[in-house]
């Protein structure tokens, strides 16, 4: 639950970030406002991605210190599913915001790049 936050907090931010630019960028006239805000959704995505790439190492030392030898008793059924239902679910989220991360990044770098343009288009 606590990812899914994150990555709406991450969403409103860049969203914030990009409307500020965009306002910036009609006030004065000058769109490279909303480019250097695209720089700042990169970095977003960045964090955003990261965090999933560090929890990840953390979950492969657990699981490489776990190894299946470690256990002296058999587990339940009931458990052992619950288990894998837990792992399922940790998976899916951590893919979603993996994904998540990876729109804003490249979201970003192109409102970066290309941000200052739109401004030949009108």
């Amino acid at each position: 639950m606590r990812r899914k936050r994150n990555t709406l907090k991450a969403y409103t931010i860049a969203c914030i970030i990009l409307i500020s630019g965009c306002i910036a960028s009609v006030s004065h006239g000058d769109w490279t406002w909303f480019s250097r805000c695209g720089s700042l959704v990169v970095v977003i995505g960045i964090i955003l991605t990261s965090s999933q790439i560090l929890e990840h190492i953390r979950m492969l030392k657990i699981r490489q210190m776990n190894t299946p030898g470690d256990f002296t008793r058999d587990w339940a059924k009931e458990e052992r599913q619950q288990t894998l239902n837990d792992s399922r679910f940790h998976d899916e989220i951590t893919w979603t915001n993996e994904r998540s991360g990876l729109l804003m990044l490249i979201t970003g770098t192109l409102i970066w790049g290309f941000g200052d343009l739109i401004e030949r288009l009108f």
